[in-house]
């Protein structure tokens, strides 16, 4: 049986596919980082081009199919997760490889599926498109959940007369308070605590804690003299607000440097504590 093969087709469709499967596990795991967005797709527009050329060249070049996709499978795409994703950790670079490869499958399977089963054979171009409706439905539906879970607001920090603005996530899971002073306590990032220490030494202390992976682990803790949240426009300011310092990969490669209390309220505009509410 004679094939007849259309580079620009192999082109095409390797791209779009690679880069459907790539961004999906980018929203998943959340490894934008702090890329802006259109930066970030860009970046991925790239490396799943020189991809699919590098696949295409490979497809060329190697006679033998078993060895062709012996290159695909351990070094393309592996090469292409990391230019994609780099850097991240090994642990996260192995689950967004497994999380890759999943979608892939799951993309081929469908506009095979459709081509062959759907569409008799016919209009390919519209099975590809097609195949892309599942993965929009389900990134609307994650994006949806997480703004119900998860809210991010502008927080200012005022400590000494020195002034500290960032972005910081609401987290319904994070309801530790300080046993000491009996106030809830947000988590920021070791580079937050640098910025505050250099001209001053804090009096810390270690609070207990437990969380997944972690069920018994202690924070150093500290006292600052204000915290402003802000959406809208609409603040709340905490004076005083305990802040609690966690490792440095929590924060890694993502567009918030700390994390709220799950004491804050969007709705009532409240916060569980010492707080003034302005409009």
């Amino acid at each position: 049986m004679n094939y007849e093969f259309y580079a620009d087709v192999f082109f095409l469709t390797n791209c779009y596919l690679d880069f459907l499967a790539v961004y999906t596990v980018s929203e998943i795991l959340r490894m934008g980082g702090r890329d802006r967005k259109k930066k970030r797709i860009l970046r991925y527009l790239i490396c799943c081009a020189v991809s699919s050329l590098s696949g295409y060249v490979l497809f060329l070049l190697i006679r033998d199919y078993d060895a062709y996709l012996l290159c695909i499978h351990s070094i393309v795409n592996p090469l292409l997760v990391a230019g994609c994703f780099f850097p991240v950790g090994r642990e996260l670079y192995i689950k967004a490889f497994c999380l890759v490869y999943f979608v892939m499958l799951l993309l081929g399977g469908s506009v095979e599926w459709l081509y062959h089963t759907v569409a008799g054979g016919r209009y390919y171009e519209l099975c590809l498109f097609a195949a892309a409706v599942p993965i929009a439905v389900f990134l609307y539906i994650l994006r949806r959940k997480r703004e119900i879970v998860h809210r991010f607001y502008t927080v200012r920090i005022e400590h000494k007369g020195k002034k500290m603005e960032l972005t910081a996530l609401y987290d319904t899971g994070n309801s530790l308070r300080d046993p000491y002073v009996k106030q809830p306590v947000h988590i920021v990032s070791s580079e937050v605590c640098g910025f505050l220490e250099k001209e001053e030494t804090f009096l810390t202390r270690l609070i207990p804690f437990s969380s997944v992976g972690c069920r018994n682990g202690m924070l150093k803790a500290f006292t600052i003299e204000r915290l402003v949240i802000r959406w809208e426009d609409r603040q709340i300011e905490l004076a005083p607000a305990v802040l609690a310092v966690t490792q440095e990969a929590l924060f890694e490669h993502r567009n918030y440097q700390m994390i709220l209390n799950n004491s804050v309220s969007e709705e009532t505009g409240f916060f569980c504590g010492k707080a003034v509410f302005r409009e």
